[in-house]
Parts: C-alpha cells; sequence; structure tokens
C-alpha cells in the first residue's frame, strides 16, 4: 500500500495526493472522529424503553451460531415473528405503500438510496398525506448513495413536517468532497409503528423496481417482519437518527416505538447490525460460522465477490468436506469493474469444482442459505459490505423458513446459466482492461 500511494502521489502530485487523503488512508481525518462520535452515541433503547428481555429474548439458542450472535455480538434471539419474502420491488413497495397509509403513531424510513425519481416520488407524496394526518415521520438517507437526489425534494418533505436527516454529510453540500465518502449507511430498513418493519437489498428507485431495460429482469430479496424482531430495527434506526440528529426520544415517544406486542408468529430471529463503529466484523464472523457448521449446501446470492482470505478459507474447508456449495452472481453487471473484481475473486472458488450460477439479469439480492441458517440483509459479500458500510442482516433458523427460502433459490436457477470453463474465460477476456485495473489496485482496497 505505501509503494503505491507514493507512487501515485509521485506520478499525480496534487491529485494523487487529494486522492490518497480521500482514499488511501482510510480517511482517518474528519471521518474517523465522525466513527467515534457515532460509537459514542451508541445506547441500547430497548432499555431506554423499560422493555425486560425475559419477555422477548429466549434464553436457549439452537445452535453456536445463535448463542455467539447472542452473548458475544449481544444480538438477542427474538420470538414471536411472521416473515414474508419478496423477490422484486414492485411487491415490496406496494405492500410498504400499504403499510404507510394504515399508519397510526410513527414511520421511520432509513435508506441509502432515496431517488427523487417516480418511484421516490410516489413513496414521498404518500408520506407528505400521512404528515399531514398527524403522524410523525422521519427519514434517514445516505449523503453519497442518495448523491443524485435534488436538494428540492428534501425540502418538500420537511416543508410538508417530515424530519430529514443525512447520514455523514458531505463539505459545503458538494457530495464528492466528503472526507467520509467511503464509509456509507448501506442498509435499507423502513418501520411502521414499532410493529412491522422491512430491510433487505431494495433501495427506492426506480431500477430497483424493474424499471431499467439494461438490467431487467431485476432480483432483489427483501423481507417484511412483524413481531418481536422489529424491536432490534427499531433499535439500530434510533441508534442512527439520534447520532444524525442529535435528538433524543421521549419516555412516551419511546413506549410508541417499542409497544407491547403480542405472539404474532413462528419464527424466532436475530438481527446483526455491522458498520466501522464496531471494533470487530460481525457480519463476516457470523457467516464465516455459519459457512463453517454447514454439511449439505451453501447457497450464496450477491450482486459482487470480492471476499477476504478467511472467508475463502471457510468456503475451501466447507467444499474439501463435501459441502455443495452454490454461488449465484448477476449476468448482467451494473458495475463492470466490481464484476471483473468478482471474477477473478471465484477464480480459486471456480477452479475448485463450486458451482457458480449467472442470474439472467441483474441479481442484487443479498443470502446466504445453509440447512441451518437463513441470513437476509443488506450487506454484499464483499470488502465495502464487510469492512466499512453500515449494514444489517436477520438470521433465523427456522426450517420452514430455510425451505421457502430454499424453493426461492431453485427457481432462481431455472432462471440462471451453470458458468462453464469456455464461458468463465470468455467472461475474463471481455472484462481484461476491468481485471488489469483490480489486479493493479486489489491491494489497497
Amino acid at each position: 500500500k505505501t509503494i503505491f500511494w507514493s507512487l501515485i502521489i509521485l506520478i499525480f502530485s496534487l491529485i494523487g495526493y487529494i486522492a490518497y487523503i480521500i482514499f488511501g488512508n482510510q480517511l482517518k481525518f474528519n471521518a474517523k472522529k465522525q466513527i467515534l462520535a457515532k460509537r459514542k452515541t451508541t445506547k441500547n433503547y430497548l432499555q431506554h424503553a423499560g422493555l425486560k428481555k425475559t419477555l422477548i429474548f429466549r434464553n436457549t439458542y439452537d445452535s453456536d451460531v445463535a448463542k455467539y450472535v447472542s452473548k458475544i455480538l449481544k444480538c438477542g434471539l427474538l420470538p414471536n415473528n411472521k416473515i414474508k419474502i419478496y423477490t422484486n420491488g414492485n411487491d415490496y413497495l406496494c405492500d410498504l405503500l400499504k403499510d404507510i397509509k394504515s399508519a397510526q403513531n410513527h414511520i421511520h424510513l432509513e435508506f441509502f438510496i432515496f431517488s427523487d425519481d417516480n418511484t421516490g416520488k410516489l413513496l414521498a407524496n404518500e408520506l407528505i398525506k400521512k404528515s399531514k394526518q398527524g403522524i410523525a415521520i422521519k427519514v434517514i438517507y445516505d449523503a453519497f448513495g442518495s448523491r443524485k437526489t435534488k436538494e428540492s425534494f428534501w425540502k418538500n418533505l420537511q416543508q410538508n413536517g417530515i424530519h430529514v436527516e443525512k447520514f455523514f454529510p458531505p463539505i459545503l453540500k458538494l457530495s464528492y468532497l466528503n472526507f467520509k465518502i467511503n464509509y456509507r449507511n448501506h442498509r435499507k430498513i423502513a418501520i411502521i409503528d414499532g410493529k412491522i418493519a422491512y430491510m433487505g437489498g431494495i433501495n427506492i428507485r426506480n431500477d430497483h423496481m424493474g424499471k431499467d431495460k439494461k438490467l431487467k429482469p431485476w432480483r432483489d430479496t427483501q423481507i417484511k417482519i412483524i413481531g418481536h424482531g422489529v424491536y432490534s430495527l427499531q433499535d439500530i434506526f434510533l441508534n442512527d437518527w439520534y447520532y444524525c440528529s442529535q435528538i433524543e426520544p421521549s419516555k412516551s415517544d419511546l413506549k410508541q416505538m417499542f409497544p407491547a406486542l403480542q405472539k404474532t408468529g413462528e419464527y424466532s430471529l436475530q438481527v446483526i447490525a455491522d458498520g466501522p463503529d464496531f471494533d470487530k466484523q460481525r457480519i463476516l464472523s457470523t457467516y464465516i460460522k455459519i459457512i463453517d457448521t454447514a454439511k449439505k449446501f451453501i447457497y450464496i446470492q450477491t450482486p459482487y465477490f470480492i471476499i477476504d482470505k478467511s472467508l475463502e478459507n471457510s468456503l475451501i474447508n466447507a467444499h474439501n468436506r463435501g459441502t455443495k456449495i452454490t454461488i449465484f452472481l448477476p449476468h448482467k453487471p451494473d458495475k463492470k469493474f466490481v464484476f471483473g473484481a468478482s471474477l477473478i475473486n471465484i477464480n480459486k472458488l471456480f477452479n475448485l469444482g463450486i458451482n457458480i450460477f449467472l442470474y439472467n439479469g441483474f441479481l442484487h439480492s443479498k443470502v446466504l442459505l445453509t440447512e441451518e441458517y437463513a441470513a437476509i440483509g443488506s450487506c454484499n459479500f464483499d470488502y465495502r459490505s464487510f469492512f466499512l458500510n453500515f449494514e444489517c442482516t436477520c438470521l433465523c433458523n427456522d426450517k420452514k423458513f430455510i425451505s421457502k427460502n430454499l424453493n426461492i433459490i431453485k427457481n432462481d436457477e431455472n432462471s440462471s446459466v451453470l458458468l462453464t470453463k469456455k464461458q468463465y474465460f470468455k467472461l475474463k477476456s471481455k472484462n481484461l482492461i476491468m481485471i488489469g485495473i483490480y489486479k493493479i489496485i486489489s491491494k489497497i482496497l
């Protein structure tokens, strides 16, 4: 890294030095202070709301993974949930709008991308209607992810009584002049009345609804949670909200945000929040534990596949002990450079005989599935998601839920092509320039 950046600065002078400040030192200046500040603002809102753990969390664990996530990562196992799975943006948005229309107390939204296109305006109009009815609405958007959204869009929401906050804002409102540009809030969370929550990979933008002709069909995964699992997502949202706004919810607000919930479903789940404000890579370490316990099969769906040695070794060990591994990537990538990087990263696994499927469209789903666990969230299988982004993922080890996800993935196989050596060579040749660039800069990613 030192040699590489020294050459960049030597060759490109001031431009190279600016690039180093923004990307090369992991933003140790302003960003490190911001991340430290974010860590210091972390609270346990479930305790602040007066909720007793004995009433919410299960004290028994079905697996070592559940015990690790609960005891070490402090993400409790919450019972009594219904979970609905969405595989496309239109179905998800339809249900989200229905729940927003039915909201009685509050609406909390947190998105990496909240666009001002037709999809964003449709959601904004419903939010404005609910705001005029007296419903409290809070919106968090990532400054970089939503950099193309016009300020007038946010002002319109604010003028209609909606509280909007920007996560890691840039300097002087210049989207690329941001010393925190490498750290992004990649979460996609929606919470209605503290009783219903959504999370997964779908942003509020036209292409996520399958409206981009070049990337159609757009395949994604989002889940709807009804039950005690909503508490965990509410806790994540409120921590991000307090950091952005410095506004603490009152005790009466917390009662509304964490309402008493009856048993609504059969699933127990755990929600893991991750980001650079934590000391360890919580989602990565959990994924490795899940993979290490898999005996029958491992399915991975991700738009980007750029992993470190620890995860690669975990997958190789699983393959060597006879576990069937299948990785799904998009056949129509949205970022050619990252696709080139993915092709290099699957090389060793592909040569070992691990199945790689290319989905006939753009695959944006983020899923890890074994015979024991289903993990669904916003986290890609890449360095950015594991080490730099603020992410969240949901774990469930219920056999019925795993079976539902397995059926969905089996259906995806019918819409995918199994990568052959001939096709792999052709893809690498086609993306040779992007692969070359990746090889040059891979040591600093």
